[in-house]
């Protein structure tokens, strides 16, 4: 019995270990997603491994419960012959069963969490999201936290992020702490995110071209190349062909005496050949052919309507640009407001950066509207709903993943110690493997010792960020925010000290261990 308790807890030990290295490898990979750049696809896809994880975490605690209940019952040489013991199939599918529900659990419950949270915290949240990005960025500078420049590369600077959001919903008066920087922050954000004014000048060339395709439709400006100029001169010269062959001539072998006829004939109805051609000149021939087919396709040139205007034909490029319909229309493709005007080209820089300008300013006073809006337009069926719950599970879906990630460790790294201390224990009983109720005791208070000790340890100790001044007032503003703030409070606080401690072993054992796995998230796309 004792042989059987011993390999039984080895067994679990292994199991743990190997549990432990995933679930530290993706908690460091996890501080990278959250802390930094990703989007929220970026969160959800690492969030299916996270909550994977859990459920393997779950699954763990219901096998050894099973696996020594079949031990108890004698099935691995117990006292009681096996009756009503767990077989290894029913082990199995409770396992499976077990991560299946848990994972479904955490799923329901973060999704619960978002979308039951009111307007108002949904408006709040997307003004935090552009914070916390602008913080990542480096665009924002926050007073009160100390080593600004480098601090956000720190693995407690990552976690600090990652719960920027979250806390800050609880501060008092949000609005008024950060009106002064937010117009500028979403200004900035706009000409970051369309690739700076390189990537707005591309955006102009594009547009531009497209309308110049259009003003040579208009114009009936028609390239070498157009389709049905092309036919068009093939069905010309066939035809040329076609008559000199009923003489029993070709274009190359026409008679010296019957050249200057022959090209007469041509010429009335392709006044734009030389007076010298020769009846052979094929080249010649197709260039008149063109000229003819640009006149005509000139001729049936009509008014067009852009933008409710209509405009008259015969306009150069430049007036057809500087048409109002035509202003109109580029205004829209290009976000800019209705005082500006598009010129056909630039000469300067300087002179297209003010035209990047009144794209910044009209696209920063759009989103404005966003961030400044009243709560009622973040309900549900309101203007800005679907943002408001795009923004709120951003603000709540890395700090909850990053808590459990952090409980999971510290949950079986006690239970870790508890198997450890419980083998130890079984080398020094008897054959039974009976261990005594003292010995009992002493292995759960293992346990729980090591849980309740290494939080106790993390809420009490602190590093750059819980020791600054921005922390302690965010954290002093949650406190008596609302219910559950004090909760909050230290929960974020282990989680920042924690990742500290954590990250660069965490981090060391996903890339040399793991062999640097990803768990889906490949920062060099972005």
């Amino acid at each position: 019995m004792r042989n059987t308790l011993l390999k039984q807890t080895a067994f679990l030990i292994a199991l743990t270990l190997v549990y432990l290295t995933f679930e530290l490898g993706f908690n460091g990979r996890l501080l990278d997603v959250v802390g930094g750049t990703a989007t929220i696809d970026d969160v959800h896809h690492i969030e299916v491994y996270g909550r994977t994880l859990s459920g393997i975490a779950a699954a763990l605690f219901v096998l050894q419960w099973l696996m020594g209940k079949r031990t108890r019952s004698g099935k691995d040489g117990g006292k009681d012959g096996g009756k009503k013991s767990p077989g290894l199939r029913t082990i199995g599918i409770a396992c499976l069963v077990t991560i299946v529900v848990v994972y479904f659990a955490i799923k329901t419950f973060v999704d619960v969490l978002v979308t039951t949270r009111d307007a108002e915290f949904r408006r709040i949240a997307a003004n935090t999201i552009l914070l916390q990005r602008s913080l990542v960025e480096g665009r924002l500078q926050l007073d009160g936290l100390t080593g600004n420049d480098t601090v956000f590369a720190k693995p407690q600077g990552k976690a600090f992020l990652a719960l920027f959001p979250v806390l800050a919903v609880s501060v008092d008066r949000l609005d008024e702490k950060t009106r002064a920087v937010k117009a500028t922050l979403v200004r900035e954000a706009v000409r970051r995110e369309i690739g700076g004014a390189k990537g707005y000048y591309d955006n102009y060339r594009d547009a531009m071209k497209r309308l110049h395709d259009d003003w040579s439709k208009y114009a009936a400006i028609i390239p070498d190349g157009d389709s049905g100029l092309i036919a068009e001169q093939q069905r010309a010269w066939n035809d040329y062909r076609a008559r000199l062959s009923r003489r029993g001539w070709q274009p190359e072998t026409v008679p010296f005496y019957a050249r200057g006829k022959v090209s007469a004939s041509v010429r009335r109805d392709l006044p734009a050949l030389p007076g010298n051609w020769h009846p052979g000149d094929m080249v010649s021939f197709y260039r008149a052919v063109a000229v003819k087919y640009r006149q005509q396709a000139a001729r049936k040139v009509h008014s067009v309507e852009v933008g409710g205007e209509t405009i008259p034909p015969g306009l150069s490029y430049e007036a057809f640009v500087a048409r109002a319909g035509v202003q109109k229309e580029l205004r829209k493709s290009l976000g800019l407001p209705a005082s500006a005007t598009v010129q056909p080209s630039y000469a300067s820089t300087e002179a297209f950066g003010q035209l990047f300008d009144a794209f910044s300013d009209e696209q920063a006073r759009l989103q404005m509207s966003k961030y400044d809006a009243k709560p009622a337009d973040f309900e549900d069926g309101g203007k800005y709903a679907q943002e408001g719950i795009d923004a709120t599970r951003a603000a709540i879906v890395p700090a909850v993943a990053l808590f459990f990630s952090l409980l999971g460790a510290i949950a079986h790294f006690s239970k870790l110690l508890f198997l450890s201390a419980k083998c130890l224990m079984l080398m020094r009983t008897g054959p039974d493997g009976e261990l005594s109720r003292r010995a009992s005791r002493t292995a759960l208070a293992v346990l729980f010792c090591a849980m309740i000790g290494v939080w106790s340890i993390l809420s009490m100790a602190s590093n750059d960020i819980t020791r600054s001044d921005l922390f302690g007032q965010m954290m002093s503003w949650a406190r008596t925010g609302a219910s559950g703030g004090r909760a909050l409070t230290n929960i974020a606080h282990v989680v920042v000290v924690g990742q500290g401690y954590g990250y660069p072993l965490n981090e060391a054992i996903r890339k040399d261990v793991l062999q640097g796995l990803n768990y889906g998230y490949h920062p060099a796309a972005h």
